[in-house]
């Protein structure tokens, strides 16, 4: 008998392909059911749990509590879970698969990703991340992404089965392991805090001065001596404009970090940081035995204006509330939609593999920027005092201090050489010299007003360039510094060596502003150009994204040579600030 041919496979058309992928035995409920439980874990990572863990741990520098915004992330996880699941119920076949799939496998990436892959990327302080170091990293992370990517899709090719016991038991298991950590920021009492509790420096104030006396102090954060080196080899005569000043270059902040350094610029004090938690610390830093400068300045019926971050000065501003005249409780009503957009964003950049997260880093101050509707709280903002500046006006008052805080030499840089704000970046040069126009143009309306030659002004840094987090101190770091005591007006500005620090500051205040000085240290303009002091410096290291160690260092004599830098003891840091 002849031999049959074996019967020839129907080859499929475009359209009977298609209708393969869209045919489903399973009816929509059936569907939902496992996108939802896909749906919720993706949600809940992203939406929910990354975003609880970010406000607790960055509680002491936000202006709004976990308690306050949990209830909204609930709801937007639970919204975001059933219109996700939803939506991929109304799929069918292998394109429901497929696309079910993909979020799984992205939930999944994206929880390695935050909690194993991350590595040190430190925190996110304003200063640019240099991505180029971190070729060799993105490109083993890209790969470990597209291995576990590719898995659940090589499970449903192998089996069905698996694949859907697989997808509804891992997305359970991510939900119970993040929920267990849940717990333990309960436990810590993160979801205790009710904004309620919470004070704020507002903006009241901030253009009116005294018509008798008056204490400024600027802080451009970290100007840094480099950078008045920067433009002094460009325009020698730049800073001519601060007639009655005196110039010091051999100035340094004894500390490395805004926190504590600006509330260390009016406490003077050393011996706590670090050593108790960072709340209990801005708090019981101004418990100083008789020494208060704000207190002796309420005294003396000063208008006393506090214009920086209220966490990294006064704490809560519980222990300063009756010396500070622009402190007051925070009654606006939170900006819930904002605040979930930049919680989302930071949790974007958690979770996002190294390749996108410059698309979504950020500067943890943004966060709170627009985080409460119609809030008169005070923003590091130096352009909108200069557009203040035609609303100066005087009061009849026996006198004003005003510190004001502005972002100075400190990264992201977003203003330019006039002072105004420019959107497409600058660079420290332009935001330096952007910060000092707006005080030549400040300075000068006061001379209009005759108010300036009665004024005394401080204009300094917080602290130097770190140049790095991680490492301990790598060169000489000075400040900038000068001061003009009142009585000076029109004088050329003058230089000094004299070795001055911000330990100086309260005494200084007190001197300007007629009270007894003594107790709080030797004013700036009384430390002698050859006087032997002995200045300490405290550079703290980080360890991932967080201080670890406190580096101390004796600086004698020239702070500008680094041979003067000793470091002699390095401590433990039990409870960090950053």
């Amino acid at each position: 008998m002849p031999e049959q041919a074996a019967p020839q496979k129907k080859r499929l058309g475009a359209r009977e392909k298609l209708a393969a992928l869209w045919t489903d035995k399973r009816s929509y409920p059936k569907r939902f059911l496992l996108a939802l439980i896909v749906s919720f874990a993706a949600a809940f990572t992203f939406l929910f749990f990354g975003p609880v863990e970010i406000t607790a741990s960055s509680a002491s520098s936000l202006n709004f509590t976990l308690a306050s915004v949990t209830p909204v992330l609930a709801g937007v996880c639970a919204v975001s879970t059933v219109v996700l699941a939803a939506v991929l119920a109304l799929l069918r076949g292998k394109i429901f698969n497929y696309l079910v799939t993909g979020v799984f496998s992205l939930t999944l990436c994206g929880y390695i990703q935050g909690n194993i892959l991350n590595g040190s990327l430190g925190a996110l302080t304003g200063d640019a991340i240099l991505w180029q170091t971190k070729k060799a990293s993105l490109l083993i992370n890209l790969l470990v992404w597209l291995v576990v990517f590719l898995i659940p899709y090589l499970v449903l090719y192998l089996s069905r089965k698996i694949w859907k016991n697989a997808l509804r038991f891992v997305s359970l298991a991510l939900v119970v392991m993040q929920g267990v950590a849940l717990i333990t920021i309960a436990a810590g009492g993160a979801f205790s805090a009710t904004k309620e509790q919470h004070n704020i420096l507002t903006t009241d104030n901030m253009f009116t001065y005294s018509s008798k006396s008056n204490t400024l102090i600027f802080v451009l954060d970290r100007l840094d001596y480099d950078f008045i080196e920067e433009i002094l080899s460009v325009d020698e005569d730049f800073f001519s404009p601060l007639t009655g000043f005196t110039q010091y270059t051999n100035a340094i902040s004894e500390l490395a970090r805004t926190k504590p350094a600006i509330n260390y610029m009016l406490t003077g004090r050393d011996d706590l940081i670090y050593q108790i938690p960072q709340e209990e610390y801005f708090e019981k830093s101004w418990e100083n035995g008789e020494k208060n400068i704000l207190r002796d300045l309420h005294n003396k019926d000063f208008q006393v204006d506090i214009y920086t971050e209220i966490s990294s000065m006064l704490g809560r501003g519980d222990s300063t509330r009756d010396y500070v005249d622009n402190l007051q409780a925070q009654n606006a009503k939170l900006n819930y939609p904002g605040v979930v957009e930049q919680l989302a964003y930071l949790s974007a950049y958690r979770y996002a593999p190294v390749a996108l997260k410059p698309f979504f880093w950020c500067y943890t101050d943004d966060v709170n920027k627009g985080s409460f509707y119609n809030s008169k709280e005070y923003i590091l903002d130096e352009v909108s005092y200069k557009h203040g500046i035609d609303r100066f006006e005087t009061r009849d008052s026996a006198g004003a201090f005003k510190f004001y805080h502005f972002n100075g030499s400190h990264p992201p840089y977003y203003v330019d050489e006039n002072g105004e704000h420019d959107s497409r970046g600058t660079s420290s040069y332009a935001q330096t010299k952007g910060n000092f126009r707006i005080l030549f143009e400040a300075f000068s309306k006061m001379k209009e007003m005759g108010i300036y030659e009665n004024t005394s002004i401080i204009i300094t840094a917080d602290h130097g360039d770190p140049v790095a987090d991680d490492i301990p101190v790598q060169k000489a770091t000075r400040i900038g510094f000068f001061y003009k005591p009142a009585g000076a007006s029109e004088e050329p500005l003058q230089l000094s060596n004299a070795p001055v620090s911000l330990r100086n500051i309260p005494a200084t205040v007190a001197k300007s502003a007629g009270l007894e000085y003594e107790k709080y240290g030797v004013p700036i303009d009384e430390v002698p150009q050859d006087a032997m002091v002995v200045r300490t410096f405290y550079k703290s290291v980080m360890d991932g994204s967080h201080e670890k160690e406190l580096h101390v260092y004796d600086v004698i004599g020239d702070a500008g040579n680094f041979e003067n830098w000793r470091c002699n003891e390095i401590r433990p840091i039990p409870n960090p600030y950053y």
